[in-house]
């Protein structure tokens, strides 16, 4: 579950709840600019701003606004003890938004409908926070440029508005004492796991926590079902040897963890000529280099194969299914990491 489903879910529920949101920061901080967190009623959170001393202030902010009913903005100052205390070099500093989400305003429900949309279809989108003397307007906009919730302030900003959210500042934009806090909204990847075996069970359960889709395919029901991975899509192949079109994209990671060196040449054949951003593949370098020979058989180049994490993972001294998987899970928050540092450029 994404942090706008669990708002969304939030709001059906008929309660309050604040999206604290880190929008600006320098030095070395627990986390980067973009990063949420949502905090309930009840001072319980989803999501992380890095923990510590600045989680706790955030929380502290966060209760102070539910019971308010106003959202703001604050500045955050972590010297060289808050650091070492999180285990940084030295310290940082950045900017919050305290944004309260209030169930009886209809229009934070259709925006909250709109970004968990845009992101089960994996569009872009922007969430666009509107802040004067105390209000607060909250708008969406998907990447057709269409909106939800109005607008009503300057003429200029509404003309910006319409003509293409990338004509305000990703960070922020001011005029007439409005501040304009644009946040992007997206899909935090598409995970899809060929193999249903035990490590697949474990991967697909981190990933989920670690807010992957994660789709589960196997040619073998009895293992590929919801009772084995309830959050995750299943889907039932007649063969692995006939895959067929999933709708591979830049925003999808193939994960080859199948029952078999032949299975895994398959799908890797199959997998090389998609565009997905991400293809790992377990095994032993024995067999790695059986695969990657039979393939170069096939036509495929040795870039091609410098495509393939092979074996899958972070180097630990992994041994269990659930160990695989952590180190699995590690590799593919690296990567994901890289991918939005180079759309943030």
């Amino acid at each position: 579950m994404n942090i706008y489903e669990e708002g969304l879910r939030i709001l059906k529920d008929n309660k309050n709840f604040v999206l604290a949101s880190i929008i600006n920061s320098t030095g070395s901080t627990p986390r980067s600019k973009g990063t949420q967190m949502i905090i309930r009623e009840d001072g319980s959170i989803f999501g992380t701003v890095g923990g510590g001393k600045m989680e706790a202030s955030c929380i502290e902010n966060g209760i102070n606004s539910i019971k308010t009913k106003k959202s703001f903005t604050y500045d955050f100052h972590l010297d060289n003890k808050d650091a070492s205390e999180s285990e940084m070099v030295c310290g940082g500093n950045g900017e919050i938004l305290i944004n309260y989400m209030d169930y009886n305003d209809e229009i934070n429900l259709s925006v909250m409908e709109k970004a968990v949309e845009a992101i089960n279809n994996h569009k872009k989108g922007w969430m666009v926070t509107v802040l004067k003397e105390g209000k607060k307007q909250l708008l969406f906009l998907d990447n057709k440029n269409n909106m939800t919730g109005e607008y009503t302030g300057s003429q200029l900003m509404k003309d910006k508005l319409s003509n293409g959210i990338e004509r305000l500042s990703i960070h922020s934009d001011a005029i007439d004492d409005e501040r304009f806090i644009v946040e992007k909204v997206h899909s935090m990847g598409k995970a899809f796991i060929f193999g249903a075996g035990h490590v697949s069970k474990e991967t697909a359960a981190i990933l989920d926590i670690i807010e992957f889709e994660t789709i589960v395919l196997d040619d073998r029901s009895k293992f590929a079902n919801k009772e084995r991975f309830p959050n995750s899509q299943i889907v039932i192949l007649d063969t692995l040897e006939e895959i067929g079109d999933l709708g591979i994209d830049e925003d999808s990671y193939i994960l080859i963890i199948t029952r078999g060196h032949l299975y895994d040449y398959n799908v890797l054949n199959w997998a090389l000529k998609t565009n997905a951003y991400y293809i790992g593949m377990i095994g032993s370098k024995t067999k790695i280099k059986m695969t990657y020979e039979k393939l170069k058989k096939d036509g495929f180049t040795e870039e091609d194969l410098n495509r393939v994490h092979a074996p899958i993972g972070i180097e630990l001294d992994a041994k269990t299914p659930g160990e695989i998987a952590v180190s699995i899970a590690g590799e593919l928050i690296n990567e994901r990491a890289k991918k939005e540092r180079s759309l943030d450029i």
